[in-house]
């Protein structure tokens, strides 16, 4: 098995792993046609397109979320497959794929050599690898300091958002989807291609094979109701909420007032309005022999 590696040197458990990686894959038998480190996003999607131009079949990436989603949006629809090695806070897409959180287990599941394919999220024509968020949460993906995620982890989520949670406002919503449309106030909207928000399912039956995004909102918008949604949400009882609005389908259009920040896996896209769809089976990626490749 041959393979180009790309590291993106910013996430935040790059600098614990990097000297090790040549050995440990060189130790499973994969046979490394370049290593490169790149310094951020931007040029980690400059170097895989030329590994993709190259004519490579297996690119490995080692990142986070947002990492892996711009690896998603180059590798959409092409032949070459994705390994993952999950360095980041968060890594909510490995889990939706259930590639283990350490970097031997990564490695392992690539090494092993299953490749299916698998649904990518879009928005307004870019490809998203797990979940976008609008309004509240992706405002405080935006505020959390980069250097303290590679210390503390989840928890400069936490610390970086304390501002936004007490100064953003509410938001009018007008969402719209295959079957329906509904009018809201509220403070943030998910919406997943893939199965987790952070380490939680965003609803029970959220799946990355079913050709389906998941819509997850609430309309209480004081800052009780919405610490209260946090609480749930990592309780894996968001769902239950009383003024929780759960959504699947195919497209989902979403208008706000005022323009809020969309993010995706993580990295702030732009303002909406946005455009959301589901691209079926649009990447190969490495996966685990238990991984459940059943569709509808």
């Amino acid at each position: 098995m041959r393979a180009s590696v790309i590291i993106n040197e910013r996430s935040s458990r790059t600098r614990k792993h990097l000297a090790e990686l040549p050995g440990l894959l060189t130790a499973r038998g994969i046979e490394i046609d370049s290593f490169t480190v790149v310094p951020h996003e931007k040029a980690l999607r400059k170097r895989l397109k030329r590994v993709v131009k190259d004519g490579a079949t297996l690119a490995i990436v080692g990142g986070g979320d947002g990492a892996m989603t711009t690896a998603c949006d180059v590798l959409a629809h092409e032949t070459c497959a994705l390994g993952l090695v999950p360095l980041g806070t968060g890594n909510s897409f490995a889990l939706t794929l259930g590639i283990p959180d350490n970097v031997p287990g990564a490695l392992d599941v690539i090494a092993a050599g299953r490749v299916v394919n698998v649904d990518l999220g879009t928005v307004n024509g870019t490809h998203f690898a797990n979940f976008a968020t609008i309004g509240l949460s992706a405002e405080i993906a935006d505020e959390a300091p980069h250097a303290l995620k590679a210390i503390i982890g989840r928890l400069a989520y936490a610390i970086g958002g304390v501002r936004s949670f007490f100064t953003h406002r509410a938001f009018r919503a007008k969402i719209r989807w295959d079957s329906g449309k509904k009018q809201i106030d509220t403070q943030q909207i998910v919406i997943a291609n893939g199965r987790f928000f952070g380490s939680q399912p965003v609803t029970p039956d959220a799946t990355i094979t079913d050709r389906r995004l998941a819509l997850f909102t609430t309309t209480g918008v004081s800052h009780l109701e919405v610490a209260r949604m946090y609480v749930a949400f990592g309780l894996g009882l968001q769902t239950k909420l009383p003024d929780a609005i759960v959504v699947s389908s195919r497209e989902i259009v979403v208008k706000t007032s005022p323009k809020q920040l969309v993010s995706i896996d993580g990295n702030t896209l732009g303002k909406t309005p946005a455009r959301f769809g589901v691209a079926p089976r649009a990447l190969r990626v490495c996966v685990p022999a238990n991984f459940d490749d059943a569709r509808d």
